[in-house]
C-alpha cells in the first residue's frame, strides 16, 4: 500500500506528492518506471509532480493507493474515465466473428467474451456481477455444440445450479439435466444417462467432485468424446490445489474449459490452481510460488509479498477477460437477477409442518379478511427466522464476501419484517451498516442515510421495506436484496429505487433471494407475470376462486 500526499511545493517539483511505503523490491521497481521522481533519504520516502499520479495509478492500481478523498476521488475519476474511454472504442461497432442466432440479443461487450472465446479452448470470464458471465459461457458453447458434443457446468456454490437451469432456457433453446439426486451413486447414474441421453448441458455442484466414482464418469465422459466442454462457476472456490475438490478440478480435462468468477483474485498463490486447470500453467505449486512470492515470517513459510507480477498478468491475459460495470456503458440502469437458495432439511421439515397447518385449514383461511396472510410464517421461515439456519443470508454473505464490496460497491438490504432485519444486521456488523426499521426517527434516518452517502466505510444500508423504501436516496448502492418482498409491486418498485436516484452512477443490480421449491417462488412468479390478479386479491376484490388459485399456487398444492 502507497500513501500518496499532497505538499504543494516539493523539493524538486512545484505541483508535488510524497510517496511513502513499507520497503518492497517491486513497488520500488515501480516508482523507478515513473519518469519523472526523485528520492528523499530524510524521509525515506519518493517525490513525483502530480502530471505522474495517473501513471503511479496505471501501474500499481487504484486499490494500492492511499490517500485523502479528494486525491482518490480525482484518481479513482480518471482511472474510470481511461478504462471506460479504452472499452468503448474497442467495443464499437463490434460484430459477432461467426453468424449465430443468438436466443436473447447480446450487448456489445456480451458480443466481445463470444468471440474471445471462440477463439480459445481456455478461458476465465472474469467480468463483475451484473455483466452476464453466465450468458456469455452458454452462447459461447451453444455455438461450439457441433464440436463439443455436451457440455458440463459445475457450480461452485451448490444453489447457483438452480439459476443456471433458468438461464439456460432463457438464453439457449437447450435442454438441461441437473445431477443433485440423494446420494452419491444416484448422481453417478444419472450422469451416466445424460452423456447417453439427447439434453446438451449437465449441471452439478462442486462437492460431486470429491467423489472418486464421480471423477472417473467424468474422466470417461471426457475420453469417450462425449464431454467436450466444462464451465466451473465461481471457480475461485476451487483455488485451493490442495484441497479434494481443487484437486478434483484438475481432473477435469475436457478439450474446452471455461472458468466464471467475478471475485477479484489478488495473490498470486490464489491463481496457481485455475491456471494449471486452464492448461496455461505447467510448473509445481511450490515453483510457481517461488517465482511470484516474496517468502518470510517464521520459518520462512509465509508470503509476505509479490513478485515478478508483470509476468503473471502476461500469463493471465492469455486466457482471461475481464469487465467492470464502469467501463461498460451499454449497460440498462437496472439488471434483474433472482438468487435461489435450498432450505436446510431442518428448515424443510418445520416449513412442511406450518404448511400442513395451512392446507388443513383452507377452508376458513378462504373466508378471512386477509387470506394471504396465512403464508406469513412460511415466508419469515425462509428469511431466517424460528431456526438457527439461513441459507439467505449465508449466500448474501458470500456475495458481499468475494465479489461486491472487494470490487468498490455498496449495497442495500431489504426485508418487510423488522425481526428478519435484526437478523441481519447482527450478522453483517463487520461492514458497519446503517440501520432504518420504523422505530427510527426522522431525524436519525436522516443522519444514517449522510452515514451510507459520505462514509466509505459504511458497506450496507440494512432496513425495512416500509421506512427504508421511500423517500430516501441511497444512490451509492449498487446492488439491492430482496430477502423478502411486499405483495404490493410498486412499493417494492419504490425501495428499489432508493438506489436509482439521479446521481446514481452506473447500473443498479436488484436481487431477489427465493428459496427453491417455497412460497417465494409464487410470491416472485405473481409479482413478474401475474400481477393483476395478485394486485386484486391482495386489495380485497378478488373473488373466492381467485384467493384459491393463488394460494395453491403459493403453496404448491
Amino acid at each position: 500500500m502507497i500513501t500518496v500526499e499532497k505538499i504543494g511545493q516539493g523539493t524538486y517539483f512545484e505541483d508535488a506528492f510524497k510517496l511513502s511505503f513499507k520497503y518492497d523490491p517491486v513497488t520500488v521497481g515501480k516508482v523507478k518506471e515513473l519518469a519523472q521522481r526523485r528520492y528523499l533519504p530524510e524521509e525515506k520516502a519518493w517525490e513525483i509532480p502530480a502530471y505522474e499520479l495517473p501513471n503511479l495509478v496505471n501501474k500499481v492500481g487504484i486499490n494500492n493507493i492511499k490517500s485523502d478523498d479528494a486525491v482518490l476521488g480525482a484518481l479513482k475519476t480518471k482511472e474510470i474515465e481511461d478504462r471506460r474511454e479504452a472499452t468503448q472504442e474497442r467495443l464499437r461497432n463490434i460484430k459477432p466473428s461467426i453468424p449465430f442466432d443468438f436466443t436473447t440479443a447480446p450487448l456489445p461487450h456480451q458480443i466481445e467474451a463470444f468471440n474471445y472465446g471462440l477463439e480459445r479452448n481456455a478461458l476465465l470470464i472474469g467480468d463483475e456481477q451484473g455483466l452476464g458471465k453466465t450468458k456469455e459461457s452458454i452462447d459461447i458453447v451453444v455455438a461450439r455444440k457441433r464440436e463439443l458434443c455436451k457440455c458440463l457446468i459445475v457450480c461452485g456454490v451448490n444453489s447457483v445450479k438452480y439459476n443456471w437451469e433458468a438461464e439456460i432456457r432463457t438464453h439457449s433453446k437447450e435442454k438441461s439435466v441437473m445431477i443433485d439426486d440423494r446420494t452419491m451413486d444416484q448422481r453417478v447414474q444419472s450422469l451416466n444417462s445424460w452423456l447417453k441421453g439427447a439434453e446438451y448441458f449437465a449441471i452439478i455442484n462442486i462437492e460431486s467432485l470429491r467423489n472418486e466414482d464421480m471423477q472417473d464418469a467424468i474422466y470417461a465422459g471426457v475420453k469417450e468424446g462425449f464431454i467436450g466442454a466444462i464451465i466451473v462457476d465461481e471457480i475461485h472456490k476451487a483455488k485451493n490445489g490442495s484441497s479434494q475438490q481443487g484437486k478434483a478440478l484438475r481432473m477435469l480435462r475436457s478439450p474446452v474449459r471455461i472458468g466464471l468468477s467475478g471475485t477479484p483474485m489478488n495473490k498470486a498463490e490464489d491463481l496457481w490452481n485455475i491456471l494449471t486447470w486452464l492448461g496455461v500453467e505447467k510448473r509445481s505449486f511450490y515453483s510457481f510460488r517461488n517465482t511470484y512470492c516474496i517468502m518470510g515470517g517464521y520459518g520462512g513459510y509465509k508470503v509476505v509479498g509479490h513478485k515478478n507480477l508483470e509476468s503473471l498478468n502476461a500469463e493471465l491475459n492469455k486466457v482471461m477477460i475481464r469487465r467492470k460495470k464502469e467501463e461498460v456503458l451499454d449497460l440498462p440502469p437496472k439488471v434483474y437477477h433472482t438468487e435461489f437458495v435450498e432450505l436446510t432439511r431442518k428448515q424443510q421439515i418445520l416449513y412442511r409442518d406450518i404448511k400442513q397447518g395451512i392446507v388443513e385449514q383452507l377452508e376458513d383461511i378462504l373466508q378471512s379478511v386477509n387470506p394471504l396472510s396465512c403464508t406469513l410464517r412460511l415466508r419469515q421461515l425462509t428469511g431466517g427466522l424460528f431456526t438457527e439456519d439461513n441459507p439467505k443470508l449465508d449466500r448474501i454473505k458470500d456475495m458481499l464476501e468475494e465479489e461486491i464490496i472487494p470490487n468498490g460497491n455498496k449495497a442495500i438490504i431489504f426485508s418487510q419484517w423488522e425481526s428478519i432485519t435484526s437478523v441481519y444486521l447482527e450478522a453483517l456488523r463487520a461492514y458497519n451498516p446503517i440501520y432504518i426499521t420504523g422505530k427510527v426517527t426522522p431525524e436519525e434516518r436522516q443522519k444514517e442515510v449522510d452515514r451510507f452517502q459520505t462514509d466509505p466505510e459504511c458497506k450496507l444500508a440494512i432496513g425495512t421495506i416500509g421506512a427504508m423504501g421511500t423517500g430516501l436516496t441511497l444512490n451509492k448502492a449498487s446492488y439491492v436484496f430482496f430477502v423478502d418482498k411486499l405483495w404490493n409491486s410498486g412499493e417494492n418498485a419504490q425501495a428499489e429505487d432508493r438506489a436509482h436516484r439521479i446521481g446514481t452512477a452506473g447500473t443498479v443490480n436488484v436481487i431477489s433471494m427465493v428459496a427453491k421449491g417455497s412460497v417465494d417462488e409464487g410470491v416472485e412468479e405473481y409479482l413478474l407475470e401475474n400481477k393483476e390478479l395478485f394486485d386484486r386479491v391482495v386489495d380485497g376484490k378478488g373473488s373466492k376462486a381467485d384467493v384459491r388459485s393463488i394460494l395453491n399456487k403459493l403453496l404448491k398444492i
